[in-house]
């Protein structure tokens, strides 16, 4: 007798319709799952759109990016962000892609004379460049800065109907970001609201949750340079036009500061002032060139910034004066809520910054109103870094 003949064949057994029919249904399920969620992050990143919004009766306009509302929420929260000094409003491109699947939407400004928006006129280039005569002429110019922004954004509410703050104040309303240099003008957007028209101070008075001021340094609050302050701007070794994107690479290192945390000691000379982290690459470096052509600009749009820090800096520190010590503003915007937002790794200017402001705050008694925020291991472009933790970090505020 062969070895086949005493093998004994064990049957196979076949799953009934039932169960096979089950598990085709559950693969399905969560195919469609999948689908869904996908399909929904994509349709939210496919809303990003761009246009323009005139601001005032002479015709300015200001160019913006919208993320686009989230499809799946009737009410949601509005940030409207600055971009800073050389980098446009384009720089907030991927954080913008995250807000619509996380409930919120996003909508990055493009100030004067950046791209798109209106340039100044030669009369209004005459005083940021130059002064002007007076600081009557400084004060109206940095109010029209921030009607401009504020204009902007009761415009926008009105033309998208955005959806207004809640009773319990947990969504809906408008977020005010300022980044870098950026942060100057919500806070002018804040303080000159008071001189617009009565329907727009109302409506931007039940409107706005809350002011976040980002990664801003010391002369963009008003508040002195510290002695230890070095930058490629300000290298005269560096030829003159090589300064600004020299800095525009240098500002998006990460920088070794020690152990900073909420309440340890605010000791500038601790701070890394000139050299960048060997552990990081700069963020620079990690955006593709032909995005960079959009993102950065080193010329006449950027020609403004530092004059307008070195001319203004009696006004920047009347309009920080006005929103963040006078207790007043409570009464005009009872719903903002107002906080300082730093990146653990960003350079040293900005630690000064946000450690210029607790001080500040602190000496006035003004503090107990005020929210300082550190992110830990982020620098100045954790917006490029790290978009997502970027966003929960603004929408904590």
């Amino acid at each position: 007798m062969s070895h086949a003949h005493g093998l004994r064949r064990t049957p196979v057994r076949k799953p009934s319709n039932i169960n096979t029919a089950m598990s085709v249904q559950g693969r399905l399920n969560r195919l469609s799952q999948f689908l869904s969620l996908h399909t929904a992050k994509i349709s939210a990143c496919s809303q990003m759109s761009s246009g323009t919004l005139v601001v005032n009766t002479a015709g300015v306009e200001l160019a913006y990016l919208d993320s686009g509302a989230p499809s799946h929420a009737s009410s949601y929260p509005t940030i409207f962000a600055v971009h800073g000094m050389i980098y446009t409003n384009q720089t907030f491109q991927k954080v913008m892609k995250v807000a619509p699947s996380n409930g919120a939407r996003f909508v990055a400004i493009q100030r004067r004379p950046f791209p798109g928006s209106t340039p100044f006129t030669a009369e209004e280039l005459h005083v940021i460049l130059n002064g002007g005569s007076s600081e009557a002429d400084r004060d109206a110019q940095i109010a029209a800065r921030g009607h401009e922004v504020a204009s902007f954004v009761d415009a926008f509410i009105q033309k998208f109907k955005l959806p207004p703050l809640s009773d319990d104040g947990k969504t809906g309303g408008v977020a005010l970001l300022g980044w870098s240099e950026g942060g100057a003008f919500p806070i002018a957007a804040v303080a000159s609201s008071d001189t617009l028209p009565t329907h727009v101070q109302a409506r931007l008075s039940s409107y706005v949750r809350s002011l976040i001021v980002y990664e801003c340094v010391p002369p963009v609050l008003g508040f002195p340079t510290p002695t230890q302050n070095w930058a490629p701007l300000n290298d005269t070794t560096i030829p003159e036009n090589l300064r600004l994107p020299a800095f525009g690479q240098w500002s998006t290192g990460y920088f070794d500061h020690g152990h900073i945390t909420l309440s340890s000691a605010h000791n500038l000379d601790s701070l890394s002032w000139v050299l960048s982290s060997p552990e990081r690459v700069p963020s620079f470096y990690n955006i593709p060139a032909h995005e960079l052509k959009t993102i950065a600009t080193y010329g006449n749009d950027a020609s403004t910034d530092l004059p307008f820090l070195y001319f203004f800096s009696n006004q920047l520190k009347a309009t920080y004066n006005k929103v963040f010590n006078d207790t007043n503003i409570a009464e005009k915007f009872p719903h903002m809520k107002k906080s300082f937002l730093c990146g653990e790794k960003t350079s040293a200017f900005a630690v000064a910054g946000w450690w210029a402001a607790q001080d500040d705050q602190k000496d006035n008694g003004t503090d107990t109103g005020v929210k300082f925020k550190l992110i830990h291991g982020a620098n100045r472009f954790l917006i490029w870094d790290d978009p997502e933790k970027a966003f929960h970090a603004f929408m904590d505020l």
